[in-house]
């Protein structure tokens, strides 16, 4: 095949904006990167969604999915300091912590909860914030549900359960109940959720899911061929919502086991679409929130 043949199946020559094929930005000396970090990242999703963002509103940008080890976070972000085209990162398990000793400024959010999910480039600094929380609640208003004055169990007070909590506190609910087996965080969380909603009930002690109107997964804890339970299910039952974090597979057995009892279930590659919105406008594009929930 002749080179121009092959030039006009990857670029549609003399087509829109240069650099720009049918699938989406081809990469050039001026394409502007983003990253997605964490360990594994075979599920991660946001990649597709702003690649795909970017291909519709014709913007020379890529995001990749950088797999990056435990105790590599700081010499990543040294790196990406150095790399004038670098745009900023998404940051997913195990590093949203971690990440936190290496952006030099931090959202209000970020700070409270010691954990950032999402860092803007500006000129070689750094700037974190953590909207887990925040894509949770617009996921669960697909859902039709106002967390106001509602009970929430969730199994997990890392960065993303904490943040999640921190969002359903702030959204007026009138007790979280987390399963946290770090003991070490119990006073951490309590003291968190609290300046979030100083009349919430707080506790750590969960033995049973049933009463509440949102049960919520978020730990690694079925991810990928995991076949274990977070949590027990055998008081499981509707309306309770059953959530997840976990977006690989879709149907975690978590999820498995609410919809064999009949409950509602939020998938977590809801809460990552939720999020598209919330991740976009911190790295600078202007994406409102979605409309619809349509995740594939």
């Amino acid at each position: 095949m002749a080179i121009q043949g092959v030039l006009e199946m990857i670029v549609p020559l003399g087509e829109g904006k240069e650099g720009m094929g049918k699938c989406g930005p081809v990469p050039t000396g001026t394409t502007v990167f983003y990253a997605m970090i964490g360990t594994p990242v075979t599920q991660v999703k946001s990649p597709q969604y702003f690649n795909r963002y970017f291909a519709r509103h014709r913007i020379e940008a890529v995001m990749v999915a950088m797999d990056v080890p435990r105790g590599e976070v700081g010499s990543y972000f040294d790196l990406m300091r150095e790399i004038g085209n670098f745009g900023g990162c998404i940051v997913t398990i195990p590093h949203k912590r971690e990440v936190v000793r290496h952006v030099d400024e931090l959202s209000r959010r970020a700070r409270q909860l010691s954990a950032v999910n999402v860092v803007r480039a500006e000129k070689g600094r750094f700037v974190g914030d953590m909207v887990d929380g925040l894509g949770f609640l617009v996921a669960l208003k697909f859902h039709g549900i106002s967390m106001k004055g509602k009970r929430a169990a969730i199994i997990g007070g890392g960065g993303a359960g904490a943040a999640i909590a921190q969002a359903i506190a702030e959204a007026g609910a009138s007790e979280i109940v987390i399963s946290e087996i770090d003991r070490g965080r119990h006073n951490y969380l309590k003291r968190m959720l609290r300046e979030a909603c100083p009349q919430i009930r707080v506790s750590f002690d969960l033995k049973t899911l049933e009463g509440f109107h949102i049960a919520v997964n978020a730990t690694p804890i079925g991810m990928d061929s995991d076949t274990r339970l977070p949590f027990p299910c055998e008081t499981l039952s509707p309306p309770t919502l059953v959530a997840e974090v976990v977006t690989k597979p879709r149907v975690t057995p978590w999820l498995q086991e609410a919809l064999k009892r009949g409950c509602p279930v939020q998938f977590g590659e809801e809460m990552a679409y939720g999020q598209f919105g919330l991740l976009g406008r911190h790295l600078g594009f202007d994406i409102p929130d979605p409309e619809e929930m349509i995740c594939d």
